[in-house]
């Protein structure tokens, strides 16, 4: 067989497979990613990065006084309570609170950890301001929601940007596989 000849089949089977393509419908399996099913996607990683994060607590040391539902994506309407950090725990031994705000990222954009948008931290800040509870920033890095490869707990004070990088918040990374204590109103 010519080059000439190889070449014109390559190509028509490429254009076959194009047309293959086009013309096949895909199935219920073969769903096409929609705005719809991105949001499900980060919502149950969410989701399951906060639990991961509720068992980092003993409940021998730490009660759960508020976890956030999020209950406006059900409903379509707007509920004050939606916009408070995710958990408000109390360390029982001296009956102090604080609160904490779960992110889990998966890699980097444009080199920096984009854990929230500017307005969202800006209410984390006034959130801070008006209640007088810490507010801790805990980010899940790399692996998976329920198996973070790193993690940062950052007291909002600490935060200037709402995309970091790492570096900068090297200085309050944690291990992932231990529990979190509560020690002279730090969280670490």
């Amino acid at each position: 067989m010519s080059i000439k000849d190889r070449f014109s089949k390559a190509i028509n089977a490429f254009l076959d497979d194009e047309e293959e393509k086009v013309d096949r419908k895909p199935s219920m399996k073969e769903k096409e990613p929609s705005e719809n099913n991105i949001m499900e996607e980060k919502i149950e990683k969410g989701n399951e990065f906060e639990s991961f994060v509720v068992k980092k607590f003993s409940r021998k040391y730490f009660s759960i006084v508020a976890w956030t539902t999020d209950i406006n994506r059900k409903h379509n309407r707007y509920v004050e309570s939606d916009s408070d950090p995710d958990l408000r725990i109390r360390y029982v031994p001296t009956d102090e609170e604080f609160s904490i705000e779960c992110k889990f990222r998966s890699g980097l954009y444009q080199g920096k950890i984009a854990w929230c948008k500017y307005e969202q931290m800006e209410r984390y800040r006034d959130y801070r301001e008006k209640t007088g509870i810490p507010l801790f920033i805990v980010i899940g890095f790399g692996g998976e929601p329920g198996k973070p490869e790193r993690m940062f707990c950052v007291p909002i004070e600490e935060i200037k940007y709402n995309q970091l990088y790492p570096s900068a918040i090297e200085a309050f990374e944690r291990n992932p596989k231990e529990y979190f204590f509560w020690k002279n109103g730090v969280l670490e």
